[in-house]
């Protein structure tokens, strides 16, 4: 009998001393979690408009003068276009013996321009320019684009930051809740273990999330030369909505860059026809000298000759020249009808799209997060009451979590339509400019055709 009454004596000293250990374990643990979670604090620094990022871009990307230059070069290629081929002086005599009879011809030989090959010259010339005109206005836009991706994915990475700040708090509250009811008595341990993993876990996404906001700061940064970690774009969920891009989409198409680009393409092309049917008419050539007859026994003898020369353009009149040439203008034409019907159903697909997703990210914000919201806090507070289980409060925190992160990954996949929309509005490849090195890539594609400009009417 004796034996039976020690025994809940002894359960319960067990008990006591098992329940001080848990206590002071879970407030060690409660510490480590605070202090992993501490890092994560955002840094707080310039706020910065996509305008004022653009600027920054477009002021360091001017510094490479690279327009400047090829500017120069057409500047220079219309120039040299205008000029007249050079004559070309011959003297020739013979006898060089004063004994002897001695002669010498002096000429100057002129190709006449008849047909009009500086006219073509010219008018490839200008047609260059302003393919150089359109290229410099698809490069900037292009820039705009690829700062607006890198531009919204600062703001997005900035809202799920906070999103998963958030979600931490939660998480914190209800382990506090879990380890109030494990006190009382009321959970197992095992169940303050599942609410520590969680906070835990929480902790690991807030980290992760403020490493996003950090590159993507780096990333922008970088393209004025900098690698500011102070910037923010300070905006909320619903002011980061893509709202302007069917009216931008709509500019673009009304301006329609590359289709004018396109459409320069073609008339380089009949200039270049012209071109070639004209030097493969023969071009004749004025010659103007004189001859000097000097003899023992006679005086000197001057003439005057004047004489012209046609080139026999027997053997290579350009004509395939002229093929190669037709036969990439006709492309061209067919071309500029095909992409001009694909890249419309392409940019309404596009908008038909995010219109969709627009209305999901209502829902969302508008329902379902605030829906979500009040449950986990009811279900907690009815879990503090004795009212829920664990498992119930681990249910609506996760709905909570996966509705917020829903809001989040929304906006993600509208800017990624909304700047696809937009490129193809511009004719422009979308990959183009959301790839991370897309400034990178448009640069070097500028340094190479920077060196591969061509010079118009360059022969002596």
């Amino acid at each position: 009998m004796s034996k039976k009454l020690m025994n809940p004596s002894m359960s319960k000293g067990n008990h006591d001393s098992s329940w001080k250990s848990l206590k002071k374990n879970a407030v060690i643990c409660s510490l480590l979690l605070w202090s992993f979670a501490l890092p994560v604090k955002a840094e707080t620094g310039t706020t910065l408009t996509f305008t004022q990022a653009l600027q920054r871009v477009q002021q360091y990307q001017n510094s490479q003068d690279t327009w400047q230059t090829q500017e120069q070069i057409s500047a220079a290629n219309i120039k040299q276009s205008k000029l007249w081929r050079n004559p070309e002086l011959s003297i020739q005599q013979s006898g060089f013996d004063s004994k002897n009879e001695r002669e010498l011809s002096v000429g100057l030989s002129q190709p006449l321009d008849i047909f009009g090959e500086r006219k073509a010259n010219q008018r490839l010339a200008h047609l260059s320019k302003n393919q150089l005109d359109l290229k410099q206005k698809i490069y900037q836009a292009q820039l705009q684009l690829a700062v607006k991706y890198l531009w919204s994915q600062l703001a997005i990475s900035e809202l799920e930051n906070n999103v998963v700040r958030e979600q931490l708090k939660v998480s914190e509250a209800n382990l506090n809740a879990v380890n109030k009811r494990y006190q009382a008595g009321s959970v197992a341990q095992v169940q303050v273990d599942r609410a520590r993993l969680s906070h835990a876990e929480n902790a690991r996404l807030a980290h992760q999330a403020d490493l996003k906001v950090q590159v993507a700061k780096q990333q922008l940064s970088n393209l004025w030369g900098d690698s500011d970690k102070g910037i923010s774009t300070g905006l909320s969920a619903s002011a980061l909505w893509p709202t302007a891009t069917n009216q931008q989409v709509q500019a673009y198409l009304a301006e329609n860059l590359v289709e004018k680009s396109r459409q320069l393409q073609v008339l380089e092309a009949q200039a270049k026809v012209d071109q070639l049917q004209i030097q493969s008419k023969p071009l004749p050539t004025v010659n103007v000298g004189m001859n000097q007859i000097k003899s023992p026994e006679t005086q000197t003898d001057n003439q005057i000759v004047v004489g012209v020369s046609v080139p026999l353009n027997i053997f290579n009149r350009q004509k395939y020249s002229i093929e190669i040439v037709k036969a990439k203008e006709n492309l061209l034409n067919k071309q500029q009808i095909f992409y001009a019907r694909q890249n419309a159903l392409q940019i309404g697909t596009l908008l038909t799209e995010l219109q969709g997703l627009e209305a999901q990210f209502k829902k969302v914000e508008q329902v379902q997060l605030p829906l979500a919201s009040q449950v986990q806090s009811k279900t907690l507070l009815g879990f503090n009451a004795g009212k829920f289980e664990v498992t119930d409060v681990q249910q609506a925190t996760l709905q909570l979590q996966e509705v917020r992160l829903r809001k989040v990954q929304l906006l993600r996949e509208a800017w990624q339509l909304a700047i696809e929309a937009e490129s193809l509005s511009l004719g422009i490849e979308p990959s183009q400019v959301i790839a991370k090195d897309a400034i990178a890539q448009i640069n070097q594609n500028l340094w190479q055709d920077t060196q591969a400009l061509p010079v118009v009417g360059g022969e002596n």
